[in-house]
């Protein structure tokens, strides 16, 4: 089996196209036709995890954490981490993998595993994602409506939650008058003519609109079909960073600092707000999220628990919420496991595991 079937797989449950705009999710280094000899999971890429590798003989290391930004880099080269990082890679032929902001705005991604571990019922996306989805709207002769329609299914085009093939169909007329240099596929040049065709619609994600254009064009009889392609803004339920849900029952502030620490396993955690609030409602994001506090807020949270939260952003809630901050790691460590499982349930000629050697190595005492 060669890498790029378990990649594959990985884009098809948490598609690249959800990633943030900054973001460099998907291959960050290394030849993905080489057969798998072994998947390491962890969460930031370091040069002890690709020593476990090379050691285990695995050659797919699959990190939360990308190693290359959109920023990209200068140079590859062993005098920084990075450097060193890619440097080892290539040495040893090893395939370097990042799923990071596509798995946490994903349907079972990273933040709806934050919102299960802190109980959260009814949950909802936080932030949505919009203008992930486009609009085809195609006039067929009726003779060639369901040719059409599969062409289009088979490019990805009707799917619409846990349904596929969804498309509108309304019959009308269409008219033309094919010139001199035209080769109809019904009429004759010159001789205006009237068809019985259908207006179909369907929906796709945006990024596949080059393949429904050419779906469009090998599959219709006209020589020069009439579509249009109309994006839309409506906003996705269930994709998008952040979440906000329910607690089984209404907290104290006080107990409900507490029961984070217990869910989350964490000693110590920082936190700012009206103290004397019940707690019931409540927002989370993953990682860094203190860009999505005014969110929070606006959906009634009563409190919004993420990492990464600066001083100046805890006084910005004036108290109107309870903020807490239990790191950025402590928010989303736990999609190693999410990863680990889609991998190790799917592909079974294989030995995944989850680096013991991925330790943080930023202290506290």
């Amino acid at each position: 089996m060669k890498i790029k079937e378990v990649t594959q797989h990985l884009e098809r449950r948490f598609p690249l196209y959800l990633q943030e705009d900054f973001d460099n999710c998907g291959v960050q280094c290394g030849d993905i036709e080489q057969e798998i000899t072994g998947a390491l999971i962890c969460f930031e890429m370091s040069e002890a995890v690709l020593d476990e590798a090379v050691q285990k003989g695995f050659n797919l290391v699959i990190s939360h954490h990308p190693l290359i930004l959109k920023r990209g880099i200068r140079r590859i080269s062993p005098t920084d981490r990075v450097g060193k990082i890619l440097y080892k890679a290539l040495v040893n032929n090893l395939v370097l993998y990042s799923m990071h902001t596509n798995i946490d705005s994903a349907e079972g991604g990273g933040n709806d595993a934050f919102a299960e571990l802190l109980g959260l019922q009814n949950t909802q996306v936080l932030v949505p994602h919009s203008g992930l989805y486009g609009k085809v709207v195609v006039f067929v002769p009726t003779t060639h409506t369901q040719q059409v329609k599969d062409a289009l299914a088979a490019t990805g085009c009707g799917v619409q939650g846990n349904y596929d093939h969804c498309s509108y169909t309304m019959t009308g007329t269409g008219h033309f008058r094919p010139n001199d240099q035209a080769h109809p596929f019904i009429g004759e040049t010159a001789v205006e003519e009237d068809v019985a065709e259908d207006r179909v619609e369907m929906i796709f994600p945006i990024h596949l609109q080059r393949k429904v254009i050419q779906a469009i064009y090998k599959s219709h009889p006209y020589e020069e079909p009439a579509f249009d392609i109309i994006r839309l803004e409506n906003p996705s339920k269930t994709i998008g960073l952040g979440r906000i849900g329910m607690l089984p029952k209404e907290m104290d502030a006080h107990d409900f600092l507490e029961y984070i620490k217990e869910k989350m396993q964490v000693s110590t955690l920082r936190y700012y707000g009206a103290m004397d609030k019940k707690i019931k409602n409540v927002a989370v994001c993953g990682g860094g999220g203190a860009s999505f506090i005014g969110a929070a807020m606006a959906a009634g949270a009563d409190a919004y628990v993420s990492g990464d939260i600066k001083y100046h952003d805890f006084l910005d809630t004036d108290k109107q919420m309870l903020l807490a901050d239990i790191g950025h790691r402590e928010g989303e460590h736990f999609i190693k496991e999410i990863i680990y499982k889609e991998v190790k349930e799917n592909f079974t000629t294989f030995a995944t595991e989850i680096s013991k050697m991925d330790i943080l190595e930023i202290l506290y005492i």
